[in-house]
């Protein structure tokens, strides 16, 4: 629940498969301003030496440049011939080496580079959708207040609550648990779960679902879920699932590039071999530059990054957004979609509540009409009110305060100013108050 006293948002374990993104954003960031670095002293080095200065030192500076930036190629290829499945990492570390081994330090450089630094962008990019699931799992509070069967209240960790136990929300806090109301009404913003911008009414019986918000009553509920076993625990893990899943386009470069790493290997190995073995000793001097030419040209870049930095980039622009994508397939569909059709109930909206417009009584001005309704509402965690404050605020009306306020679940309002009594809420409820009103509401 949303605590007034709690531990940092940050305070979070970092061992299992949920570690901090941000944590591993920074790590990322730092590694793209050394390459970076590294990339501007290339650049001098090239400089000097059309200045004139020591190749000698040029080259020694440049080869300790390129290693240090092609550090993360080498890894991968390691781990793929460790695996005994050589596939685009090896022909990338192979290429880059072989520049090194003829000696041309600054284009193995300049070629682990671009490499590396596409692949950090298409790591960056995974953060975004990263973050949103981080900010999805802030969403349910690490502390829940805890109902003893005494009746007395202990705010424990939310990781010690167990199903079967009673929990206390109160309002304006986050659930902490799924559970089942087992006494009190409230209105519950369930947005984080289903998009749906309207509140929904609970009382005694009807479930609820942690990372929602309790708006209007305190209410004690049976845990039924926690952790990973809650409705937003699996819509993470569902998230997390699709994020590392493989589009059927990604395993289709896999496969390829599972024949093309021996493929490009030979060619390289028939071009020097038939170089070498060239009458012209000028040409077949050539053999090993020729090998390595061969393997720089056939180093896949463009098959490296562009399904993964699509589907990524696909995935945080969606999680920024607020859309969780269960599937990568969808996403792949989601190209040949040329139509959408929504029903009628207003699927198509900013999730947000204004006021488009004031509808007064005759004889009442619509600025009264505004201030009465403030007055109403100024103590609501409700949508709607906070839209309605929202527009008083705008026009400059300041509600009168009052503590003598009572909202009524599943109707409305009420609340006493200096003006006298007045209701707010759902119009058949103000028209059971007073019948007279039903021809100016309708």
């Amino acid at each position: 629940m949303a605590m007034t006293t709690h531990a940092p948002a940050h305070d979070h374990d970092h061992s299992g498969p949920e570690c901090c993104s941000s944590h591993e954003a920074a790590s990322s960031e730092k590694y793209i301003q050394a390459c970076l670095i590294s990339g501007a002293l290339l650049a001098a080095l090239g400089i000097a030496r059309l200045l004139g200065f020591s190749p000698e030192i040029s080259h020694l500076v440049a080869a300790v440049l390129a290693l240090i930036i092609a550090y993360p190629l080498f890894v991968g290829a390691f781990k793929e011939l460790m695996s005994g499945r050589p596939a685009t990492s090896t022909l990338t570390a192979l290429a880059v080496a072989a520049l090194m081994a003829t000696q041309r330090y600054e284009y193995a450089g300049w070629l682990a580079l671009i490499l590396v630094l596409a692949d950090l962008i298409v790591s960056q990019s995974a953060f975004g959708a990263q973050r949103a699931i981080e900010r999805l799992i802030g969403l349910t509070p690490d502390i829940a207040r805890l109902v003893t069967p005494e009746g007395t209240e202990l705010e424990v960790s939310r990781d010690e609550v167990v199903v079967g136990q009673t929990v206390r929300v109160k309002p304006g806090e986050n659930l902490p648990v799924d559970g089942s109301i087992m006494s009190g009404k409230t209105t519950i913003n369930q947005a984080s779960l289903t998009g749906e911008a309207v509140p929904v009414e609970v009382q005694a019986g009807d479930p609820v679902y942690a990372g929602t918000t309790n708006l209007t009553g305190a209410i004690d509920l049976k845990v039924t879920g926690v952790g990973s076993e809650t409705t937003i625990g699996k819509v993470q893990q569902l998230i997390r699932e699709a994020e590392s899943a493989r589009s059927p386009r990604q395993m289709l470069i896999e496969q390829v590039a599972s024949f093309f790493v021996p493929v490009a290997l030979s060619v390289a190995a028939i071009t020097w071999y038939v170089t070498k073995e060239h009458p012209d000793e000028a040409v077949s001097s050539q053999a090993a530059i020729r090998a390595v030419t061969v393997l720089v040209v056939s180093c896949p870049a463009s098959l490296l990054l562009s399904s993964p930095a699509a589907m990524v980039a696909a995935f945080a622009a969606a999680a920024r957004l607020g859309i969780l994508v269960k599937r990568t397939e969808t996403l792949e569909s989601a190209a040949n979609v040329d139509a959408v059709v929504f029903d009628k109930t207003g699927t198509i909206t900013t999730g947000k509540f204004a006021v488009s417009k004031l509808a007064p009584a005759e004889g009442v001005q619509g600025a009264e009409l505004l201030r009465a309704a403030a007055d109403a509402e100024q103590h609501s965690n409700h949508p709607l009110a906070l839209s309605i404050l929202q527009t008083a605020k705008a026009a400059r009306v300041s509600p009168e305060h009052t503590d003598d306020y009572e909202e009524i679940h599943g109707r409305g309002v009420r609340a006493r100013v200096s003006s006298g009594e007045i209701h707010a809420g759902r119009s058949n409820w103000l028209m059971e108050l007073s019948p007279v009103i039903k021809p100016s509401v309708a």
